[in-house]
């Protein structure tokens, strides 16, 4: 009877410390296996981790584009919960302060199904991330993820927001992105970070990342991609592993 007492016993703290363990587990956060994810990018303003990324996309303005002296190149790379995107900007007196900003997403790869636009054609973008104050203000680089909006196309595919059967509906999400940057001579250079789950690129695949900036009264200073005129360059692609 003792030696049944002591067995049962036994199964019994054994049991509980493999509940013990389970409590212990950190969520996964990103489907990762069990394992926890661990971020590709810091979003910090500095980019030594974007020199180590050789696997990100990229893209550099050749010098016959319209828009030479705006948006001259970036870079964009995904991991298991976010997108990452890198860009440079040479600044001009045109930029002024409060100047709007636009990141563009065409989260299903899929060119025909979305929205339109003269910036890229064809392009069929399902997001849109909108600062209208941008990412430099006052002299220095601002941190957008508390001012940056985000808007889904859900008109007809294939129309422009603005024109017959187009139509964007802004999302009500908060910190859904992060960004930092510096200011290096007169280039700046930022980079932000966007929930894969926002915009709906969860699944394994590619997506199309495109960027625009404008001077404060909403005319176009820097397009990525871009080729030797606007919309003749598709959005850049990214893996999403």
């Amino acid at each position: 009877m003792k030696k049944f007492f002591l067995y049962a016993l036994a199964i019994v703290t054994v049991a509980g410390m493999i509940s013990s363990c389970d409590k212990d587990k950190k969520p996964s956060g990103g489907g990762g296996g069990g394992q926890e994810v661990t971020e590709l990018i810091t979003i910090d303003g500095d980019f030594a981790d974007w020199d180590a990324a050789t696997a990100a996309s990229s893209f550099e303005l050749e010098a016959e584009a319209p828009y030479a002296e705006g948006l001259i190149a970036m870079k964009a790379i995904a991991d298991d919960s976010n997108i990452y995107i890198y860009f440079e900007y040479v600044l001009a007196e045109e930029q002024g302060d409060n100047a709007p900003f636009e990141i563009f997403i065409d989260a299903d790869n899929n060119v025909l199904k979305g929205g339109a636009s003269w910036l890229w054609d064809p392009i069929g973008y399902e997001y849109m991330l909108e600062d209208e104050t941008g990412f430099y203000a006052d002299g220095a680089v601002r941190d957008m993820s508390e001012s940056m909006n985000i808007y889904n196309y859900d008109g007809v595919d294939g129309a422009d927001a603005w024109g017959e059967g187009g139509h964007l509906t802004q999302l009500e999400i908060s910190a859904f992105c992060e960004s930092a940057g510096k200011v290096a001579g007169d280039v700046v250079k930022v980079e932000v970070s966007v929930l894969r789950s926002v915009v709906n690129c969860l699944k394994a695949g590619k997506c199309g990342v495109g960027l625009c900036a404008y001077t404060s009264g909403w005319a176009t200073s820097g397009l990525l991609p871009q080729g030797e005129g606007a919309g003749t360059e598709p959005l850049l692609e990214v893996v999403l592993p």
